[in-house]
């Protein structure tokens, strides 16, 4: 088999993140043209999911003939852990695993458990929560410390149709419940609102959530790269 090289230099060796644009700002301040503290990193581990969401990965253009990457093209957790500790050598404090679904990474507790070795790191994930029941404990023993997750409506047969894989919004409420057994809190809710869909969903969620701990937030619908059907006034 041959080795896989990352280019990229030892974070042990090589001088902090330049700053850029910013006048009389110190090479050690990592921050970006600006002026923002660079410190949160986003990992992708897979680029699979099994939502098939209107606004993100719609069914016309993610059908069952869309080819994903290959599994020796995903990043092992050994090279994502190695990459995690050169970026926390630059200043990042936060790591935050996405996908896809992160969820159906195989292991991917492993790799948790893998990047909670490194000192100080804040570790979340964002996920749609159709997987999160099952697994909450496991990833809070792993050493994750919080979860986002996507929620676009509380209204089951709203909610159906934007995941597009008649997939109950019960099972992502279940998912929810059990990240906050197992104290991976503050949970954060994203909701996407897409117009003429769901946006009679917004004072329900926000009704729903209040009081109980969680932080609800509402994202505008956008482009994601010229596949969701997105204009001006959407």
């Amino acid at each position: 088999m041959t080795e896989r090289v990352i280019p990229i230099s030892d974070g042990r060796r090589t001088k902090p993140l330049p700053v850029k644009g910013i006048p009389g700002a110190p090479l050690h301040a990592g921050l970006d043209t600006r002026g923002r503290r660079l410190h949160d990193l986003r990992i992708s581990v897979t680029d699979r999911c099994n939502f098939r969401c209107v606004y993100c990965m719609p069914r016309e253009v993610f059908g069952p003939d869309y080819k994903f990457l290959p599994r020796d093209q995903l990043l092992s957790f050994e090279e994502i852990t190695r990459l995690a500790r050169i970026f926390k050598s630059h200043g990042v404090e936060k790591i935050r695993l996405t996908g896809g679904e992160p969820l159906l990474r195989k292991n991917v507790e492993q790799l948790i458990a893998m990047l909670a070795d490194i000192p100080e790191m804040d570790l979340t994930l964002t996920t749609n929560g159709s997987l999160l029941a099952r697994k909450a404990r496991a990833l809070k023993a792993a050493g994750l410390n919080r979860v986002t997750v996507s929620l676009d409506s509380l209204d089951d047969a709203v909610f159906r149709r934007m995941n597009d894989a008649d997939f109950p919004v019960s099972e992502v409420l279940n998912g929810i419940d059990a990240a906050a057994a197992a104290g991976l809190a503050p949970i954060k809710i994203n909701m996407v609102v897409k117009r003429g869909v769901n946006e009679d969903s917004v004072l329900p969620m926000a009704r729903y959530f209040k009081g109980s701990g969680h932080i609800v937030r509402f994202i505008e619908f956008m482009d994601v790269g010229h596949t969701n059907g997105w204009r001006t006034g959407a």
